[in-house]
């Protein structure tokens, strides 16, 4: 390998760490949720994960959690071989499994929108794979040997609760003799200086320059490129970092291995900075309705996406509108009341549903007299005489039947958040935007 100068060295290294923070990303997080004494989402591999109820208000193991699905977790390790899913009929219940590759892309999303609501089975193939499949399954090939599932099932609240577990126990997984997978943990390839029990952001952009780049070599070795990531692959091949190939950090001297660092710090500091421009703003609300779930080249926004959002949907599956400011472009905060109007014939487009979730500054939902965190078409709103309807945030109860309108808040920044479920094409191209919040 001939050395760059240290200016393309710095370069190099916030190209390759951009693209190969997904993959880092995920695998940390892959060894930290097969550890089965870690508590919710938890579970050896091949074994799903079930969150049986909506999180109390003190929760604080996952951001932004929402109140409209449960959860049905499995990190799927196809190396000795196909891993049948079975799926029970939904009985009409919208649901959706969307199943991520080690790079973070959605591959593929059996669900209602997709396969049906119909009992459904399919069988995950490993790649370069050969050999007999059960007849009565659809087969979907994985880009990496191990796949993560992320399913989640439309609970409309508490009283539901019962019949959507039983069809998380209908939920399988099995090899294609009908015998129990393997739940062997994978060993990790992270370096043995690299402390993997903390949580995985944390772990991940704590990492110096070696430990993170030999670390994804060894995991790019492991679990492939994709067939588009040639140009990149041929760039970052300069600095070392090669498919088949250990990273070899005695390669450079002193002055290249700070500049492997500094370039990592332009990427993570790039990465951040990016996470509020990365979204198109309409309505004081940013709407991320495109080259989500699955990212092309886009490797910035795939990055950005592992870093605030690990296991994004495809937007034909979900969306998720973020406000950032009211009408008059001044931030939201929880000591002052605002109403939302929405005209009629004009509430989230969905072929399935909607809801709105109340957070604090940190993305958690707080306390408050109602215990009410989100609102949704699923809920007792009241509507105007026209139609239209008026939802209200804020400390103060809007009083009478708006009561059933209002999403207490917790003082200081808020963070709120519009779920739109299997979204209409007018929510996906931008021609409908929910409305801005008004300070009343």
């Amino acid at each position: 390998m001939t050395t760059p100068a240290l200016a393309d060295i710095r370069a190099l290294a916030d190209e390759a760490y951009t693209y190969l923070y997904p993959l880092v990303t995920m695998d940390v997080s892959r060894a930290k949720f097969t550890t089965t004494a870690g508590g919710m989402g938890h579970a050896a591999p091949n074994t799903f994960a079930h969150i049986r109820e909506f999180p109390p208000a003190d929760f604080r193991a996952v951001v932004a959690p929402n109140f409209d699905t449960l959860y049905s977790s499995a990190w799927i390790d196809l190396a000795n071989g196909p891993v049948v899913i079975d799926v029970p009929d939904s009985a009409g219940r919208y649901y959706l499994l969307p199943l991520l590759d080690m790079w973070t892309d959605a591959f593929a999303v059996p669900g209602t929108r997709t396969t049906g609501d119909g009992a459904g089975r399919f069988v995950l193939v490993p790649p370069g794979w050969s050999g007999d499949i059960p007849a009565d399954a659809a087969v979907i090939h994985a880009p990496t040997s191990v796949v993560w599932l992320i399913g989640r099932t439309q609970t409309n609240g508490p009283a539901d609760y019962a019949p959507v577990n039983a069809f998380q126990d209908g939920l399988g997984l099995s090899t294609p003799s009908g015998g129990a997978p393997s739940t062997a943990t994978r060993a990790s390839v992270a370096p043995a200086s690299v402390d993997l029990s903390g949580d995985p952001l944390g772990i991940v952009n704590g990492l110096h320059a070696v430990d993170f780049f030999t670390y994804a070599t060894d995991l790019l070795t492991e679990y492939g490129p994709h067939p588009t990531d040639f140009s990149t692959l041929a760039r970052i091949a300069r600095i070392g970092i090669v498919p088949g190939h250990r990273f070899d950090a005695e390669a450079f001297d002193g002055e290249q291995l700070d500049a492997l660092e500094a370039g990592r710090e332009d990427a993570l500091a790039r990465l951040r900075a990016t996470v509020a421009t990365m979204a198109r703003i309409s309505n004081g609300w940013s709407m991320n309705t495109d080259t989500m779930g699955v990212y092309g080249d886009f490797y910035i926004k795939r990055a950005v996406v592992s870093m605030v959002g690990l296991g994004a949907n495809q937007p034909e599956d979900a969306i998720y509108p973020i406000v950032v400011a009211d009408a008059e472009g001044h931030p939201i905060v929880g000591e002052k009341d605002y109403v939302q109007h929405f005209a009629a014939g004009q509430l989230p487009p969905v072929h399935a549903f909607w809801s709105v979730t109340m957070y604090d500054k940190d993305s958690f939902q707080a306390p408050n007299p109602l215990n009410r965190f989100a609102l949704g078409d699923r809920d007792p709103l009241h509507y105007n005489a026209d139609g239209s309807l008026d939802l209200y945030y804020g400390p103060t109860d809007p009083g009478g039947e708006r009561t059933a309108n209002w999403l207490p808040a917790p003082a200081g920044p808020l963070r709120i958040i519009t779920r739109l479920y299997a979204p209409k094409r007018s929510a996906l191209d931008g021609t409908w935007n929910p409305p801005a919040l008004k300070a009343r």
